[in-house]
C-alpha cells in the first residue's frame, strides 16, 4: 500500500483543523450563553431586591408617621389591596375588608395608600404582600394592643435549607413580607392590566404569581385564614427555575425601631405614665369616706390569660399589694364603695386635665408595660382616715401611697423575653422580663413597708417610676 500523497495529508489536516474551530465555537457559544443567562438572572435578582427593599422602607415610613395621623396611636401597617371590589382606587388598602381580628392577609401592595408608584419586578409583575393580624391596620379588626414587644405571625422557610430561616423563635417572626413574584413559572396566566388607567394585572388570584414548593408542601398563593395563626413562606435562596418568588420581610425590631427611635416617643412616655398616675390619684377622691378617705384599688394580676384585652387587666383581692396596674376594679369598689368601674378608660377628664382619648389610645398600646403598688396603709381594706402608718418608699426617701411603674425597652443584657398567648407561652407573666433594680423582686408583694428603686437608665435599667403620695399627688421619683 502507498503512502497517502503529501496533498491527501495537507486535506485531512485542514479539515480536522475546520473540526476543532467549529467545536470551539460551538463550546464557545454554549459558554457565552451560558454567561448571558446567568448574567440576566443576576442582574433580575439585583433588580428584585432593589425594588423589594424600597418597598419595604416605603412600608416603614407609613408605619412611623401613622401616630402623627392618628394620635394615641402606635406604628401600623396597611391592609393590602386584595381585590378590585368595595368602590376602592387601584392600590389602595382595603382596611375596611381585612379579615377577622388576628388574620393575617395577602393582597397586592396598596402602593397608593403608600403614596408610592407601582414597585415592579423584572418580570414586570407588581408586588405583593402579606401582613399579621397582629399589626395591620383594618378598623375594628386591628389588634387593641400593638407595642415593641408585638410578635409577628409569619415564618419563612429556606427551599434548600429545608428548615425555618426566619422567624424560628417568636420575636423573630416578621410581622410583614414584601414578595416580587418575578416572571410565570409552571403554566401560571397573568392577566393584563383592566381599565382606564389600571397598572397591574386584573388578577388577584395569587396562584398566578406566587408559588408552592412541593417537597415541604408550604404555597406562597395560600394562607390558614385563622385568627392568631402563624403562616409559613418559603424561599430559594439561589435560582430555582420552579420557585422563583423573591421575599423582603420586616421585622418586630424594625418596627419598634420606628416607635422608640421617634424623637417625641420619650416625652410622650413620660407624659403618659403622669396622666396614668393621676387618674390612679382621682379613683381615691371618689371615696364615698369623704376627703379623708385616700383607698386605691389593689393591683391586677401579673399574669393573665390574654394581654391584649383591656377587660383582663382586672383588679383582685388576693391579699397581694403589687402587680400589673388594672383598670376594671370592681372588687376594689366591693370594699371601698367608690362608684368609679375604671380607672382609666372612665377616667375624668376634668379632674385629670392630662388624661385625653389620645392618652387613653396610647395607654391600650403599652398596657401590658404598666405594673402597680399600693402601699398597706392605702389598699382598700385600710382604715379611714388614711394615713402613712404602713407606705412605699422610693431610693429609702418618700411616703407614698401607691407608685405605677412603665418597663421600658426590653434590655438585651438581662435577656428579658415578653411573649404571650395565644400564639406564645407566656413570659410576660415573669416581673424580671419587665423590670429591674430590685423592682421585679416587689412583684408581687403582700404587707409591710417596701423600697422601690429609680434612676438613670443604663444597660441593666430603665424603669420609670411615678409617685403618689399622701396627698394624692402625682410626681415622676
Amino acid at each position: 500500500m502507498k503512502a497517502p500523497s503529501t496533498a491527501r495529508r495537507r486535506q485531512h489536516g485542514a479539515a480536522l483543523l475546520i473540526m476543532m474551530l467549529v467545536v470551539l465555537v460551538a463550546a464557545t457559544a454554549v459558554l457565552v450563553t451560558k454567561l448571558n443567562s446567568n448574567d440576566a438572572r443576576a442582574r433580575s435578582l439585583t433588580e428584585a431586591q432593589d425594588v423589594l427593599a424600597r418597598a419595604r422602607q416605603a412600608l416603614l415610613d407609613y408605619a412611623a408617621v401613622h401616630p402623627d395621623f392618628i394620635p394615641g396611636e402606635t406604628a401600623r401597617l396597611p391592609c393590602p389591596d386584595i381585590d378590585a371590589s368595595g368602590g376602592l382606587l387601584e392600590g389602595e388598602s382595603h382596611t375596611a375588608s381585612c379579615g377577622a381580628a388576628g388574620e393575617t392577609v395577602m393582597g397586592r401592595l396598596p402602593w397608593r395608600t403608600l403614596g408610592v408608584t407601582p414597585f415592579r419586578d423584572s418580570g414586570e409583575a407588581c408586588l405583593w404582600y402579606v401582613v399579621s393580624g397582629s399589626y395591620k391596620e383594618a378598623g375594628a379588626a386591628s389588634s387593641p394592643m400593638i407595642n415593641a414587644d408585638t410578635n409577628g405571625q409569619l415564618q419563612l422557610y429556606g427551599i434548600e435549607a429545608g428548615t425555618v430561616i426566619t422567624g424560628l423563635l417568636p420575636a423573630e417572626r416578621p410581622v410583614a413580607m414584601i414578595i416580587a413574584p418575578m416572571t410565570g413559572v409552571g403554566g401560571q396566566s397573568r392577566a393584563a392590566p383592566s381599565g382606564s388607567g389600571a397598572r397591574c394585572s386584573a388578577s388577584f388570584n395569587a396562584g398566578d404569581f406566587l408559588e408552592a414548593d412541593a417537597l415541604s408542601g408550604i404555597s406562597n398563593a395560600t394562607l390558614s385564614g385563622t385568627a392568631d395563626a402563624i403562616d409559613q413562606f418559603a424561599v430559594a435562596t439561589g435560582y430555582n427555575g420552579a420557585h422563583n418568588d423573591r421575599i423582603a420581610t420586616i421585622s418586630r425590631a424594625d418596627l419598634a425601631r420606628v416607635v422608640t427611635d421617634r424623637h417625641d416617643f420619650d416625652s410622650n412616655m413620660r407624659a403618659l405614665g403622669l396622666a396614668v398616675a393621676a387618674c390612679v390619684a382621682d379613683y381615691a377622691r371618689n371615696n364615698p369616706g369623704g376627703g379623708s378617705d385616700y383607698r386605691l384599688p389593689w393591683p391586677a394580676p401579673l399574669g393573665l390569660a390574654n394581654y391584649r384585652l383591656d377587660a383582663a387587666y382586672d383588679d383582685a383581692n388576693a391579699g397581694l399589694l403589687s402587680g400589673r396596674l388594672p383598670d376594671f376594679v370592681d372588687d376594689s369598689n366591693a370594699a371601698t364603695g367608690n362608684p368609679v368601674s375604671q380607672i382609666l378608660a372612665a377616667c375624668d377628664s376634668v379632674a385629670v386635665p392630662a388624661w385625653t382619648p389620645q392618652m387613653l389610645a396610647s395607654w391600650r398600646h403599652w398596657k401590658d408595660h404598666f405594673f402597680y403598688a399600693v402601699a398597706e396603709s392605702y389598699a382598700p381594706v385600710a382604715p379611714v382616715p388614711s394615713s402613712c402608718t404602713t407606705c412605699l418608699t422610693v431610693n429609702g426617701g418618700g411616703q407614698y401611697s401607691a407608685l405605677v411603674l412603665f418597663a421600658n425597652h426590653r434590655l438585651a443584657t438581662l435577656g428579658q423575653v415578653r411573649d404571650g398567648p395565644p400564639i406564645d407561652a407566656d413570659t410576660k407573666g415573669v416581673p424580671d422580663n419587665y423590670l429591674e433594680g430590685g423592682n421585679e423582686g416587689l412583684m408581687p408583694y403582700a404587707s409591710g413597708s417596701v423600697d422601690f428603686t429609680s434612676q438613670t437608665p443604663t444597660a441593666t435599667f430603665n424603669d420609670r417610676v411615678f409617685c403618689i403620695d399622701a396627698a394624692l399627688n402625682v410626681s415622676e421619683c
